[in-house]
């Protein structure tokens, strides 16, 4: 099944986040009156393994105050351990820096809501155009060209993926699960994550 939309990772809950496919051409609800605590959203970059729901994951997140009707819609995804561990690991450094910089995590949930919304929003005025891109300067917030695409990292950071390579590589994985797992890690496509590691491999065996 394909569902067409822009995807986002989200919790309000003690635990991990879900993926959740949001329609381009219409608002949907995420949380019902129910719902308690300050939502987390991010925007994914790179590939994302997810799968649907299980029956228990399901009562879980409508228990927490989700619509039943999102839940069931399947737009509403469970993602690997990966990914939460990544998003876990963001957020944290990302409250750590913003604490420094006299913002509490409230604070910061407010602008990552602000700033989700912001990009959605469709200006039909002059005057909300204007509104629009004076917000988007203040709060450094650019309309993505490709929502979720694929970033870089730099040549230094080359190193550590290929040592987090040969760590996998102990652990028995095989070169297409090495490749899986980095990408989501790094937020990099699997193509560019591929072509990393054989550039050692390339290198390593022009030295022989």
């Amino acid at each position: 099944m394909r569902i067409l939309g822009s995807a986002i990772l989200i919790k309000w809950w003690d635990g991990p986040p879900v993926l959740v496919i949001v329609p381009s051409e219409r608002a949907i609800q995420l949380r019902t009156e129910r719902a308690s605590g300050y939502p987390v959203i991010q925007v994914p970059r790179g590939p994302i393994e997810a799968r649907t729901l299980e029956e228990k994951e399901k009562q879980f997140l409508v228990a927490r105050g989700m619509p039943s009707s999102l839940v069931k819609s399947g737009r509403v995804l469970a993602i690997s351990q990966e990914v939460a561990n990544r998003f876990e690991g963001e957020r944290e450094a990302m409250a750590k820096l913003a604490k420094r910089l006299g913002l509490t995590k409230r604070d910061l949930m407010r602008l990552t809501n602000a700033k989700y919304e912001l990009n959605r929003f469709r200006p039909v005025t002059y005057g909300e155009r204007k509104a629009a891109q004076g917000l988007r300067a203040l709060l450094g917030c650019e309309l993505p060209k490709k929502p979720g695409r694929p970033g870089r990292v730099e040549m230094q950071d080359h190193s550590e993926i290929r040592k987090d390579a040969d760590q996998l590589r102990q652990e028995g994985k095989n070169t297409d699960q090495i490749v899986r797992t980095l990408s989501q890690r790094y937020s990099l496509s699997y193509s560019y994550t591929k072509r990393i590691l054989e550039d050692r491999s390339t290198a390593a065996q022009s030295t022989h």
